[in-house]
């Protein structure tokens, strides 16, 4: 067990109410939702959960959450046990905000709720923190779900961090990482908008952006012997689309699907398409 895994659960645990808004500012769940995602917390752990099953666990990117799978979570939480659990990219000690250490609370978070042969899903920087965990030497991974992930390219830094006091300039920002800039819901907004209030979770997140710029994975990508799925927005803003060739040539047992008309998150922009990639892949691996 390394370091960093102690350290996340000696970790203090305060109020629920307190814990929840420090590890979670992104919290609002959408209220179709709302009947089908229940909130749990587990010692260190708040994680949202749907279905029952074999567990699928997504990892969110920087200021991501349950709005990235609106559309995809009752497909999949009516097959399987659908987990999200709160990344704690808010409330770590400013010296520990990185990819990898995120890594590491995953490892802790799957350990700690004693899920087995899991399927991880990463989007953005939740992506890298997955990588982190590939790379150990288990059989629990059964699978990795990769959209526009960090680990091989520069992340621009959000431009919302510097007028975000500006409601509709957060908006634009927000709506700057789809290829339709209709999709993201003005609750989604709201919650961006009301965590970048706060001057601390600003400092973390861009301390974050900097650990995922300088997350160059190429030399551990072929020690990934797990199969994983692939699925990038071509016109995807943040992590362009001529990375996703470059972590399918480096990973030795990766497909790619490349989908049009799509950007940074296609489990949110094109979640028909993201599903059927998806389900085809778990057959594959007889999931």
């Amino acid at each position: 067990m390394s370091i960093e895994t102690l350290l996340f659960r000696k970790r203090k645990i305060q109020t629920p109410g307190v814990f929840l808004q420090q590890r979670a500012p992104i919290r609002a769940i959408p209220t179709h939702l709302q009947s089908v995602v229940e909130r749990k917390i587990n010692g260190n752990h708040i994680f949202l959960e749907a279905g029952e099953g074999k567990p699928i666990i997504f990892c969110h990117g920087l200021f991501g959450g349950i709005f990235n799978l609106e559309s995809v979570c009752t497909a999949i939480a009516g097959r399987y046990r659908l987990i999200m659990p709160y990344l704690p990219m808010y409330d770590l000690p400013l010296r520990d905000c990185t990819v990898q250490n995120l890594g590491e609370y995953l490892a802790s978070f799957i350990e700690d709720n004693r899920l087995e042969e899991v399927v991880l899903v990463g989007s953005s920087m939740g992506g890298g923190s997955a990588l982190y965990y590939a790379t150990r030497a288990n059989d629990n991974l059964k699978g990795l779900v990769l959209c526009g992930s960090s680990g091989l390219s520069t992340i621009p830094m959000s431009k919302g961090y510097f007028k975000r006091k500006d409601l509709s300039f957060v908006r634009e920002a927000v709506s700057d990482i789809f290829f339709d800039r209709s999709v993201p819901p003005e609750e989604m907004v709201l919650d961006v908008f009301n965590a970048l209030q706060d001057y601390e979770t600003v400092i973390r997140s861009i301390r974050f952006t900097k650990s995922a710029t300088r997350q160059m994975m190429q030399d551990k990508l072929p020690g990934i012997q797990t199969p994983v799925l692939l699925v990038w927005g071509k016109q995807d803003p943040i992590t362009p689309v001529n990375i996703a060739p470059k972590f399918r040539q480096l990973l030795p047992n990766a497909s790619l699907h490349i989908i049009d008309e799509c950007g940074h998150v296609p489990t949110q922009e094109k979640p028909g398409q993201f599903l059927q990639h998806f389900f085809d892949f778990l057959k594959k691996i007889n999931y």
